[in-house]
Protein backbone atom coordinates (compact mmCIF):
# COMPACT_ATOMS: atom_id res chain seq x y z
CA UNK A 1 0.00 0.00 0.00
CA UNK A 2 2.84 2.58 0.41
CA UNK A 3 4.31 1.83 -2.54
CA UNK A 4 1.43 2.93 -5.14
CA UNK A 5 1.36 6.67 -4.64
CA UNK A 6 4.90 6.57 -5.48
CA UNK A 7 4.01 4.52 -9.12
CA UNK A 8 1.54 6.85 -9.66
CA UNK A 9 3.75 10.26 -9.26
CA UNK A 10 6.46 8.44 -11.08
CA UNK A 11 3.67 7.04 -13.84
CA UNK A 12 1.86 10.61 -14.45
CA UNK A 13 5.00 12.95 -14.58
CA UNK A 14 6.91 10.34 -17.18
CA UNK A 15 4.04 9.86 -19.23
CA UNK A 16 3.24 13.80 -18.68
CA UNK A 17 6.48 14.84 -20.04
CA UNK A 18 6.41 12.72 -22.88
CA UNK A 19 3.11 13.67 -24.52
CA UNK A 20 4.45 16.80 -26.22
CA UNK A 21 6.86 14.58 -28.09
CA UNK A 22 4.57 11.62 -28.88
CA UNK A 23 1.64 14.90 -30.22
CA UNK A 24 3.17 15.04 -33.63
CA UNK A 25 2.36 11.65 -34.40
CA UNK A 26 -0.93 11.30 -32.66
CA UNK A 27 -2.71 10.86 -36.09
CA UNK A 28 -0.97 7.88 -36.47
CA UNK A 29 -0.92 6.48 -33.00
CA UNK A 30 -3.32 6.16 -30.04
CA UNK A 31 -0.57 5.01 -27.47
CA UNK A 32 1.82 6.61 -25.15
CA UNK A 33 4.45 3.99 -23.67
CA UNK A 34 7.50 5.39 -21.38
CA UNK A 35 9.68 3.21 -19.54
CA UNK A 36 11.75 4.68 -16.26
CA UNK A 37 14.52 2.20 -15.22
CA UNK A 38 12.45 -1.15 -15.04
CA UNK A 39 8.97 0.42 -14.16
CA UNK A 40 6.24 0.61 -17.65
CA UNK A 41 3.77 3.22 -18.01
CA UNK A 42 1.11 3.31 -20.53
CA UNK A 43 -2.23 5.39 -22.32
CA UNK A 44 -4.04 5.37 -24.73
CA UNK A 45 -7.19 3.50 -26.48
CA UNK A 46 -6.24 -0.35 -26.36
CA UNK A 47 -3.07 -1.16 -24.50
CA UNK A 48 -2.18 -4.70 -24.11
CA UNK A 49 0.96 -5.66 -22.26
CA UNK A 50 2.57 -9.20 -23.82
CA UNK A 51 6.33 -8.50 -22.58
CA UNK A 52 7.29 -9.45 -18.44
CA UNK A 53 7.36 -5.73 -16.78
CA UNK A 54 10.45 -6.01 -14.39
CA UNK A 55 8.97 -3.39 -11.87
CA UNK A 56 5.27 -1.47 -11.57
CA UNK A 57 3.40 -0.92 -14.00
CA UNK A 58 0.59 1.98 -14.21
CA UNK A 59 -1.65 1.49 -17.38
CA UNK A 60 -4.93 3.86 -18.09
CA UNK A 61 -6.92 3.60 -21.66
CA UNK A 62 -9.93 2.34 -22.76
CA UNK A 63 -9.55 -1.47 -22.52
CA UNK A 64 -6.13 -2.10 -21.00
CA UNK A 65 -5.36 -6.32 -21.13
CA UNK A 66 -2.01 -7.41 -19.33
CA UNK A 67 -0.95 -10.63 -20.64
CA UNK A 68 2.67 -10.63 -19.24
CA UNK A 69 4.03 -11.47 -15.54
CA UNK A 70 4.59 -7.66 -13.56
CA UNK A 71 7.78 -7.86 -11.22
CA UNK A 72 6.15 -5.25 -8.95
CA UNK A 73 2.84 -3.55 -8.13
CA UNK A 74 0.03 -2.97 -11.12
CA UNK A 75 -2.13 -0.19 -11.52
CA UNK A 76 -4.90 0.28 -14.13
CA UNK A 77 -7.83 1.73 -14.88
CA UNK A 78 -10.12 2.21 -18.01
CA UNK A 79 -13.46 0.84 -19.66
CA UNK A 80 -12.09 -2.74 -19.57
CA UNK A 81 -9.63 -3.75 -17.37
CA UNK A 82 -8.31 -7.33 -17.77
CA UNK A 83 -5.27 -9.46 -15.98
CA UNK A 84 -4.15 -12.64 -17.64
CA UNK A 85 -0.40 -12.42 -16.09
CA UNK A 86 1.13 -13.12 -12.77
CA UNK A 87 1.92 -9.67 -10.58
CA UNK A 88 4.87 -10.45 -8.19
CA UNK A 89 3.07 -7.44 -5.31
CA UNK A 90 -0.24 -5.74 -5.26
CA UNK A 91 -2.86 -5.08 -7.97
CA UNK A 92 -5.06 -1.44 -7.94
CA UNK A 93 -7.82 -1.48 -10.96
CA UNK A 94 -10.66 0.19 -11.30
CA UNK A 95 -13.02 0.77 -15.04
CA UNK A 96 -16.48 -0.35 -16.36
CA UNK A 97 -15.45 -4.39 -16.52
CA UNK A 98 -12.58 -6.08 -14.28
CA UNK A 99 -11.67 -9.56 -14.98
CA UNK A 100 -8.69 -11.49 -13.34
CA UNK A 101 -7.55 -14.55 -14.91
CA UNK A 102 -4.25 -14.59 -13.83
CA UNK A 103 -2.54 -14.61 -10.80
CA UNK A 104 -1.25 -11.90 -7.40
CA UNK A 105 0.95 -12.72 -4.98
CA UNK A 106 0.09 -10.18 -2.27
CA UNK A 107 -3.24 -8.06 -2.60
CA UNK A 108 -6.07 -6.67 -4.64
CA UNK A 109 -7.93 -3.64 -4.53
CA UNK A 110 -10.47 -3.90 -7.77
CA UNK A 111 -13.66 -1.18 -8.06
CA UNK A 112 -16.26 -1.45 -11.01
CA UNK A 113 -19.61 -1.83 -12.62
CA UNK A 114 -18.44 -5.57 -12.85
CA UNK A 115 -15.23 -7.11 -10.86
CA UNK A 116 -14.87 -11.43 -11.94
CA UNK A 117 -12.27 -13.31 -10.72
CA UNK A 118 -12.35 -16.42 -13.03
CA UNK A 119 -12.21 -19.98 -11.65
CA UNK A 120 -8.17 -20.62 -12.60
CA UNK A 121 -7.61 -16.97 -10.75
CA UNK A 122 -5.85 -16.77 -7.38
CA UNK A 123 -4.82 -14.07 -4.98
CA UNK A 124 -2.38 -15.70 -2.53
CA UNK A 125 -2.93 -11.96 0.22
CA UNK A 126 -6.41 -10.50 0.47
CA UNK A 127 -8.74 -8.91 -1.59
CA UNK A 128 -11.12 -5.75 -1.48
CA UNK A 129 -13.88 -5.44 -3.75
CA UNK A 130 -16.17 -3.11 -4.93
CA UNK A 131 -18.54 -3.39 -7.30
CA UNK A 132 -22.37 -3.73 -8.51
CA UNK A 133 -21.51 -7.59 -9.75
CA UNK A 134 -19.14 -8.98 -7.67
CA UNK A 135 -18.37 -12.77 -8.92
CA UNK A 136 -15.77 -14.74 -7.33
CA UNK A 137 -15.13 -18.20 -8.72
CA UNK A 138 -10.98 -18.09 -8.23
CA UNK A 139 -9.04 -18.59 -4.88
CA UNK A 140 -7.95 -16.06 -1.73
CA UNK A 141 -5.56 -16.74 0.22
CA UNK A 142 -6.25 -14.78 2.73
CA UNK A 143 -9.06 -12.33 3.64
CA UNK A 144 -12.24 -11.24 1.06
CA UNK A 145 -14.10 -7.85 1.74
CA UNK A 146 -16.91 -7.39 -0.78
CA UNK A 147 -19.41 -4.00 -1.35
CA UNK A 148 -21.62 -4.55 -4.04
CA UNK A 149 -25.08 -4.97 -5.48
CA UNK A 150 -24.91 -8.62 -6.32
CA UNK A 151 -22.16 -10.59 -4.36
CA UNK A 152 -21.70 -14.08 -5.67
CA UNK A 153 -18.89 -16.15 -4.07
CA UNK A 154 -18.02 -20.01 -5.65
CA UNK A 155 -14.31 -20.52 -4.55
CA UNK A 156 -12.17 -21.14 -1.73
CA UNK A 157 -11.14 -18.21 0.47
CA UNK A 158 -8.23 -18.78 3.32
CA UNK A 159 -9.98 -16.28 6.14
CA UNK A 160 -12.62 -14.15 6.81
CA UNK A 161 -15.51 -12.78 4.21
CA UNK A 162 -17.01 -9.38 5.37
CA UNK A 163 -19.61 -8.81 2.44
CA UNK A 164 -22.10 -5.96 2.35
CA UNK A 165 -24.75 -5.99 -0.81
CA UNK A 166 -28.15 -6.44 -1.97
CA UNK A 167 -27.84 -10.18 -2.74
CA UNK A 168 -25.33 -12.88 -1.46
CA UNK A 169 -24.45 -15.61 -2.20
CA UNK A 170 -22.46 -18.79 -1.81
CA UNK A 171 -22.11 -21.40 -4.53
CA UNK A 172 -21.55 -25.40 -4.22
CA UNK A 173 -17.62 -24.63 -4.48
CA UNK A 174 -17.48 -21.81 -1.89
CA UNK A 175 -14.95 -22.61 0.47
CA UNK A 176 -14.49 -20.11 3.58
CA UNK A 177 -11.77 -21.24 6.22
CA UNK A 178 -12.36 -18.27 8.53
CA UNK A 179 -15.71 -16.32 9.41
CA UNK A 180 -18.75 -14.66 7.01
CA UNK A 181 -19.85 -11.83 8.54
CA UNK A 182 -22.76 -9.96 6.24
CA UNK A 183 -24.77 -7.47 5.93
CA UNK A 184 -27.88 -7.34 3.86
CA UNK A 185 -31.35 -6.66 3.32
CA UNK A 186 -32.07 -9.96 1.99
CA UNK A 187 -30.89 -13.62 3.63
CA UNK A 188 -27.66 -15.31 2.56
CA UNK A 189 -28.13 -17.86 -0.10
CA UNK A 190 -26.01 -21.03 0.40
CA UNK A 191 -25.66 -23.66 -1.86
CA UNK A 192 -25.55 -27.07 0.25
CA UNK A 193 -22.32 -27.86 -0.74
CA UNK A 194 -20.80 -24.31 0.37
CA UNK A 195 -18.83 -24.50 3.49
CA UNK A 196 -17.90 -21.84 5.92
CA UNK A 197 -15.59 -23.07 8.72
CA UNK A 198 -15.93 -20.31 11.17
CA UNK A 199 -19.31 -19.78 11.10
CA UNK A 200 -21.66 -17.01 9.20
CA UNK A 201 -22.90 -13.68 11.26
CA UNK A 202 -25.20 -11.58 9.75
CA UNK A 203 -24.55 -7.91 10.97
CA UNK A 204 -27.72 -4.99 10.82
CA UNK A 205 -27.72 -3.71 7.42
CA UNK A 206 -27.27 -0.44 8.42
CA UNK A 207 -23.82 -0.54 9.70
CA UNK A 208 -21.34 2.94 9.87
CA UNK A 209 -17.33 2.17 9.16
CA UNK A 210 -18.03 -1.22 7.59
CA UNK A 211 -14.55 -3.35 6.55
CA UNK A 212 -16.07 -3.75 3.26
CA UNK A 213 -17.29 -0.11 3.06
CA UNK A 214 -14.16 1.12 4.07
CA UNK A 215 -11.99 -1.11 1.65
CA UNK A 216 -14.66 0.73 -1.26
CA UNK A 217 -13.94 4.27 -0.07
CA UNK A 218 -9.88 4.03 -0.18
CA UNK A 219 -10.14 2.39 -4.05
CA UNK A 220 -12.26 5.29 -4.68
CA UNK A 221 -10.04 7.51 -2.76
CA UNK A 222 -6.74 6.19 -5.00
CA UNK A 223 -8.43 6.28 -8.32
CA UNK A 224 -9.73 9.54 -7.55
CA UNK A 225 -6.03 10.83 -6.77
CA UNK A 226 -5.06 9.55 -10.16
CA UNK A 227 -7.63 11.26 -11.83
CA UNK A 228 -6.26 14.35 -10.83
CA UNK A 229 -2.93 14.02 -10.98
CA UNK A 230 -3.81 13.15 -15.17
CA UNK A 231 -5.70 16.29 -15.35
CA UNK A 232 -3.34 18.46 -13.72
CA UNK A 233 -0.30 17.34 -15.99
CA UNK A 234 -2.67 17.92 -19.44
CA UNK A 235 -3.73 21.17 -17.90
CA UNK A 236 -0.33 22.28 -17.45
CA UNK A 237 0.56 20.65 -20.95
CA UNK A 238 -2.04 22.15 -23.17
CA UNK A 239 -3.10 25.21 -21.16
CA UNK A 240 0.00 27.46 -20.99
CA UNK A 241 -2.74 30.37 -19.64
CA UNK A 242 -3.17 28.37 -16.57
CA UNK A 243 0.45 29.22 -14.90
CA UNK A 244 -1.19 32.92 -14.56
CA UNK A 245 -3.81 31.45 -12.45
CA UNK A 246 -1.34 29.66 -10.48
CA UNK A 247 0.34 32.97 -10.48
CA UNK A 248 -2.77 34.81 -9.07
CA UNK A 249 -3.36 32.33 -6.25
CA UNK A 250 0.65 32.42 -5.11
CA UNK A 251 0.62 36.52 -5.29
CA UNK A 252 -2.77 37.65 -4.25
CA UNK A 253 -4.33 34.21 -1.86
CA UNK A 254 -5.88 36.94 0.72
CA UNK A 255 -8.10 38.10 -2.20
CA UNK A 256 -8.40 35.27 -3.44
CA UNK A 257 -9.89 33.57 -0.72
CA UNK A 258 -12.67 35.96 -0.35
CA UNK A 259 -13.67 35.93 -3.90
CA UNK A 260 -13.71 32.40 -3.63
CA UNK A 261 -15.71 32.21 -0.42
CA UNK A 262 -18.39 34.46 -2.78
CA UNK A 263 -18.75 32.52 -5.90
CA UNK A 264 -18.44 29.18 -3.68
CA UNK A 265 -21.98 30.38 -1.89
CA UNK A 266 -23.38 32.66 -4.82
CA UNK A 267 -23.48 30.58 -7.47
CA UNK A 268 -25.51 27.63 -6.44
CA UNK A 269 -27.59 30.29 -4.79
CA UNK A 270 -28.37 32.12 -8.42
CA UNK A 271 -29.11 29.12 -9.82
CA UNK A 272 -31.37 28.15 -8.05
CA UNK A 273 -32.70 31.47 -8.49
CA UNK A 274 -32.39 30.21 -12.17
CA UNK A 275 -34.08 27.29 -11.91
CA UNK A 276 -37.32 28.08 -9.94
CA UNK A 277 -38.18 30.97 -12.93
CA UNK A 278 -38.69 28.35 -15.41
CA UNK A 279 -37.51 30.37 -18.47
CA UNK A 280 -33.94 30.15 -16.51
CA UNK A 281 -33.87 26.91 -16.37
CA UNK A 282 -31.05 26.23 -19.32
CA UNK A 283 -28.52 29.09 -18.08
CA UNK A 284 -28.94 27.80 -14.70
CA UNK A 285 -27.88 24.00 -15.86
CA UNK A 286 -24.97 26.01 -17.72
CA UNK A 287 -24.29 27.33 -14.32
CA UNK A 288 -24.20 25.00 -12.01
CA UNK A 289 -22.06 23.10 -14.99
CA UNK A 290 -19.46 25.19 -14.64
CA UNK A 291 -19.62 26.00 -11.22
CA UNK A 292 -18.50 22.04 -11.19
CA UNK A 293 -15.56 22.90 -13.22
CA UNK A 294 -14.90 25.62 -11.37
CA UNK A 295 -14.23 23.94 -8.05
CA UNK A 296 -12.03 21.18 -9.77
CA UNK A 297 -9.80 23.69 -11.24
CA UNK A 298 -9.85 26.08 -8.22
CA UNK A 299 -8.55 22.79 -6.67
CA UNK A 300 -5.78 22.00 -9.07
CA UNK A 301 -4.99 25.51 -9.16
CA UNK A 302 -4.43 25.30 -5.48
CA UNK A 303 -2.31 22.11 -5.34
CA UNK A 304 0.24 23.73 -8.20
CA UNK A 305 0.66 26.80 -6.53
CA UNK A 306 1.68 24.97 -3.57
CA UNK A 307 3.68 22.46 -5.69
CA UNK A 308 5.12 25.65 -7.30
CA UNK A 309 6.11 27.26 -4.05
CA UNK A 310 7.65 24.34 -3.09
CA UNK A 311 9.53 24.11 -5.86
CA UNK A 312 10.63 27.23 -5.36
CA UNK A 313 12.07 26.78 -2.31
CA UNK A 314 14.08 23.31 -3.00
CA UNK A 315 15.17 23.77 -6.66
CA UNK A 316 14.05 27.75 -7.63
CA UNK A 317 16.60 27.00 -11.18
CA UNK A 318 13.64 24.00 -12.08
CA UNK A 319 10.98 26.12 -11.83
CA UNK A 320 10.34 27.25 -15.58
CA UNK A 321 10.72 23.80 -16.66
CA UNK A 322 7.33 22.11 -17.53
CA UNK A 323 8.26 18.60 -16.25
CA UNK A 324 9.26 20.12 -12.73
CA UNK A 325 6.15 22.24 -12.37
CA UNK A 326 4.32 19.08 -13.34
CA UNK A 327 5.88 16.79 -10.92
CA UNK A 328 5.46 19.93 -8.10
CA UNK A 329 2.13 19.98 -8.72
CA UNK A 330 1.46 16.21 -8.14
CA UNK A 331 3.23 16.81 -5.21
CA UNK A 332 0.70 19.81 -4.06
CA UNK A 333 -1.87 17.25 -4.55
CA UNK A 334 -0.57 14.68 -2.30
CA UNK A 335 0.34 17.26 0.53
CA UNK A 336 -3.19 18.88 0.33
CA UNK A 337 -4.37 14.98 0.50
CA UNK A 338 -2.12 14.18 3.27
CA UNK A 339 -3.06 18.12 5.40
CA UNK A 340 -6.83 17.30 4.93
CA UNK A 341 -6.60 14.23 6.62
CA UNK A 342 -5.75 15.75 10.22
CA UNK A 343 -8.59 15.22 12.69
CA UNK A 344 -10.55 18.84 13.10
CA UNK A 345 -7.95 20.91 11.18
CA UNK A 346 -8.20 18.78 7.93
CA UNK A 347 -11.46 19.69 7.30
CA UNK A 348 -10.60 23.38 7.57
CA UNK A 349 -7.39 23.27 5.08
CA UNK A 350 -8.91 21.74 2.93
CA UNK A 351 -11.86 23.93 2.30
CA UNK A 352 -9.41 27.13 2.66
CA UNK A 353 -7.04 25.30 -0.27
CA UNK A 354 -10.20 25.16 -2.62
CA UNK A 355 -11.28 29.25 -2.13
CA UNK A 356 -8.25 30.33 -2.09
CA UNK A 357 -7.87 28.03 -5.82
CA UNK A 358 -11.61 29.13 -7.01
CA UNK A 359 -10.75 32.98 -6.29
CA UNK A 360 -7.73 32.62 -8.12
CA UNK A 361 -9.54 30.71 -11.11
CA UNK A 362 -12.32 34.43 -10.92
CA UNK A 363 -9.29 37.12 -10.47
CA UNK A 364 -7.70 35.88 -13.42
CA UNK A 365 -11.11 35.30 -15.72
CA UNK A 366 -11.88 39.03 -14.45
CA UNK A 367 -8.11 39.91 -16.32
CA UNK A 368 -8.61 38.42 -19.16
CA UNK A 369 -12.19 39.63 -20.15
CA UNK A 370 -11.65 43.49 -18.80
CA UNK A 371 -10.00 44.06 -22.28
CA UNK A 372 -12.49 42.60 -24.13
CA UNK A 373 -15.44 44.05 -22.37
CA UNK A 374 -13.79 47.73 -22.09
Amino acid sequence: MCRIPVVLLIGVVNVALLLPLEAQDKRETDLVTVDLATDHFAAGQNITIINPVVGDLLATGRQVLVDARVGGDAAAAGGTVRFNGAVSDNVYAAGGEVFLNGTISRNARLAGGTVELAPSSRIDGGASIAAGQVRVNGAIGSYLQAAGGNIHIDGPVGGDVEASGGEIELGPNARIAGKLRYRSRNDLKQDPGAQVSGGIERLPYRVQNAPAIGGFFRVVFWVWMLGLMLLVAIILLLLPGFSKVIAVVQTRPGASALLGFVLLVCIPVASVILLITLIGAPLALLSMAAYFVLLLVGYLAAAAAVGDTILIRLRPGTVERIGWRIAAAICGILVIAILGRIPFLGGLISFVTLIIGIGGVGLQLHRALRPAAG
